[in-house]
C-alpha cells in the first residue's frame, strides 16, 4: 500500500495547474466534434480520439463523481457538464508546467462546461483532473461563487470520488502526513495575496486534505458557512463556525493524517 501512495504521489504531480474560469465559456469552439450524451455529462470529442475510445469509459466515472460531490456537500443540482476532451494542450490551447498543458483543464461554471486534454491513459491521474474540473461546475452551481481560492481549488479536489480511483480523500491525507515539513499555515493559504506564494502541487494538495478533513469530521453543513468568507474574514469566521481557530484545525488536522497514516502501515493490505 505504502509503495502504491508512493506512485500515485508521483502521478498526481504530473497533474499541472487547473483552474476555473467562472464567466467565460469555451471560446468558439472549432466544429470538429462527435457528442456523445451520458447521464448529467455531454462529451465533445474528437473523431477517432482516445477521448472518443474511452466515452464508455468516462460515462459511468463522471456519473458517479457527480452522485458523490452532490452527496458530500448536500447540493441540488441537476444540471448537465459539456465535456470538451482534446487530444493534447496545444489542441485545446492549454499550457502547464511541463510546458504541454497535456495535464491540464479549465472549467467555465456559467455555462457548465469544462474544456480539458484528455491523454492516453485513463487512469488516476486522467481521473482526478477531469473530476476536479467537473466538481467546478457543480460546486458553483450549486453553491454559488466561493470566497476565497483554497475553497474554490481545494474543494474541487475534497470531494474526487474513490470509487474507482484512490485520488480523493484518502491520497491526500497520505500527502499531507508524507510532506507534513511542507505544509503552510492554512491562515495563509486562505488568503488570496498569499496562495501562489506557494508551490501549487502544496497549495492544491493541502488545501483539499484540509478541507476534505472537515467534512469528514464535522459535515457538509459548517464548511457551506465559511464557503462564502473571504479571505478578510475567513478566520474570524471559521472561528465562529468551528468554534477553534485555524490554527487549532490545522494541527487536529495533521494529527488525524498521521492517524490514518499510521493506520495504513499497521494494515497495508486492501481497503
Amino acid at each position: 500500500m505504502a509503495a502504491d501512495i508512493r506512485r500515485l504521489v508521483a502521478s498526481l504531480a504530473l497533474v499541472a495547474l487547473t483552474g476555473c474560469n467562472a464567466i467565460l465559456g469555451p471560446s468558439r469552439p472549432d466544429t470538429n466534434w462527435h457528442v456523445y450524451e451520458r447521464g448529467h455529462f455531454v462529451f465533445h470529442v474528437r473523431p477517432g480520439s482516445f477521448a472518443e475510445q474511452q466515452v464508455g469509459n468516462l460515462g459511468p466515472l463522471l456519473e458517479d463523481q457527480f452522485v458523490v460531490s452532490r452527496s458530500r456537500l448536500g447540493l441540488t443540482y441537476d444540471g448537465r457538464i459539456a465535456m470538451y476532451l482534446y487530444n493534447s494542450g496545444s489542441d485545446a490551447g492549454l499550457a502547464d508546467d511541463l510546458g504541454n498543458g497535456d495535464h491540464s483543464g479549465v472549467a467555465f461554471p456559467e455555462t457548465e462546461a469544462v474544456k480539458a486534454a484528455c491523454v492516453s491513459p485513463l487512469n488516476g491521474n486522467l481521473f482526478g483532473l477531469l473530476a476536479h474540473e467537473a466538481n467546478h461546475v457543480i460546486t458553483h452551481k450549486g453553491l454559488g461563487r466561493p470566497g476565497t481560492t483554497l475553497l474554490n481549488e481545494g474543494l474541487a479536489s475534497a470531494i474526487v470520488s474513490e470509487s474507482h480511483y484512490a485520488v480523493g480523500p484518502s491520497f491526500y491525507y497520505a500527502w499531507t502526513a508524507a510532506h507534513r515539513s511542507q505544509i503552510p499555515p492554512i491562515a495563509n493559504l486562505a488568503d488570496d495575496n498569499k496562495w501562489r506564494d506557494y508551490q501549487s502541487q502544496v497549495a492544491y494538495s493541502a488545501g483539499a486534505s484540509f478541507l476534505a478533513y472537515l467534512i469528514e469530521t464535522e459535515g457538509a453543513a459548517r464548511l457551506r458557512q465559511i464557503y462564502y468568507a473571504s479571505s478578510s474574514s475567513f478566520a474570524a469566521t471559521f472561528q465562529s463556525v468551528y468554534g477553534r481557530s485555524l490554527a487549532t484545525a490545522q494541527a487536529d488536522w495533521l494529527a488525524f493524517c498521521e492517524q490514518r497514516a499510521a493506520a495504513v502501515r499497521a494494515d497495508p493490505g486492501p481497503r
